[in-house]
């Protein structure tokens, strides 16, 4: 209980702002389990099914604590590599594409006004990481896209738009 109150609290203080409706059952969990602690003891050693009960909404609050913090820490890495890759012009993009390339871990910014949850999974297939910018278009990931582009036609012999489908 205490590690969900601890993961909580952290993802709490990190995504509130953002994200606060995603706190309203974890919070209602730990309400709870607080109850339960302060039943009198009797009534928990009498009772299978209350202490069943805790023990089920005790493993729930840290299992949605645990997700809510591996969701916090991989907004942190896509802000990490958006900020990154932002900054970067035309010219060192393409050094960072040849070192994305070398250590396997090229990326895809895709803009526009529709997504494609297709384009995610056939990239995924090509082991190219998608990052969905909406409909915000940067110039130097636009360089960075399009050698990620040249490199689907020539080594994997497919375009990016057949990705889409």
């Amino acid at each position: 209980m205490l590690i969900g109150i601890g993961l909580g609290v952290f993802s709490y203080s990190k995504m509130y702002e953002f994200f606060y409706q995603e706190f309203y059952i974890p919070v209602i969990l730990a309400i709870l389990l607080i109850v339960f602690f302060f039943l009198p003891k009797s009534l928990k050693i009498k009772s299978k099914f209350w202490t069943l009960t805790a023990l089920g909404i005790g493993i729930v609050f840290v299992t949605l604590t645990t997700q809510l913090t591996f969701d916090y820490f991989g907004m942190k890495r896509t802000e990490n590599i958006l900020t990154e890759y932002h900054e970067l012009d035309c010219e060192k993009i393409t050094d960072r594409f040849t070192t994305d390339l070398a250590n396997n871990e090229l990326k895809y910014f895709s803009s526009g006004l529709v997504s494609s949850g297709n384009l995610t999974e056939n990239l995924n297939d090509y082991k190219i990481e998608n990052f969905g910018l909406g409909c915000i278009v940067y110039d130097n990931l636009t360089c960075y896209n399009r050698l990620v582009e040249q490199y689907l036609i020539e080594k994997q012999n497919v375009k990016i738009t057949q990705l889409y489908e």
